[in-house]
């Protein structure tokens, strides 16, 4: 068949060499394996655990030098708010109504359990600065019981008005007075007379005085037992001497 002076055998065999011509424009089959594979769910799962696990151990050492840093700061305070308590108390003692018939009083005593449970009276104007008449100063550990839900602690008191020989030290409630060292369990007082110390005392402002705090360190409600808060039964304890000038 002719169409335009040319049949269609010369029309196909035309349309084949243009094919061979630009082979661009033929389709080229599909290879087998060329699409690209994704991760499974198991895969990425065992990624974010071995990430998690490379994280922890690098920051170990990290957490625990904070860990220790913490610890060391937080002995390092206990320390420093016992001494600045005796210190207090030593001050208030060199403080004394020199005149009083009675300058300081050491009254001992014992806790059932064995442990120091002393009272210092001091006659001192502390109260004077704040208007008051001159009288007492009264340092005394309060414990928590079934009756008192109070800080516990070493508290302190002024009494104006009141001498050191006619305080009545174990009637003072709590609210009266002012906490100055929470959680202390123990004080133990002693007076240099020389050549000896004494644990009960009345009389002038003597040479020296010993002073000894002991705090024990209560967990928290719902804190776990752990190296820093319950090592041991002991309780922390400082001592320091104070002497008077005559």
């Amino acid at each position: 068949m002719n169409i335009n002076g040319m049949n269609m055998n010369e029309r196909g065999a035309e349309r084949k060499a243009e094919g061979r011509a630009h082979p661009l424009l033929r389709r080229s089959p599909r290879r087998l394996g060329s699409r690209k594979r994704g991760f499974t769910l198991i895969e990425i799962l065992m990624a974010v655990a071995l990430t998690g696990l490379i994280a922890s151990l690098a920051l170990a050492p990290v957490v625990y030098a904070v860990r220790q840093v913490v610890e060391t700061e937080a002995a390092y305070s206990d320390e420093t708010a016992l001494r600045r308590t005796a210190v207090f108390m030593a001050q208030d003692a060199a403080a004394g109504l020199r005149l009083a018939s009675v300058v300081l009083r050491v009254v001992d005593h014992k806790q059932l359990g064995g442990g120091d449970d002393d009272t210092l009276i001091i006659a001192g104007a502390a109260a004077a600065k704040q208007n008051l008449a001159a009288g007492s100063v009264v340092y005394k550990i309060v414990r928590r019981s079934i009756m008192n839900d109070s800080i516990p602690g070493l508290y302190r008191w002024l009494l104006p008005g009141i001498l050191p020989e006619d305080a009545d030290y174990d009637g003072l409630e709590e609210k009266d007075g002012q906490l100055v060292a929470p959680y202390v369990t123990e004080l133990q007082l002693s007076v240099l007379e020389p050549p000896e110390w004494v644990e009960d005392y009345s009389g002038a402002l003597p040479q020296g005085i010993k002073i000894a705090l002991s705090r024990k360190k209560e967990r928290k409600p719902g804190e776990f037992p752990s190296e820093s808060n319950f090592e041991s039964n002991e309780a922390e304890r400082v001592e320091y001497v104070f002497g008077f000038p005559q």
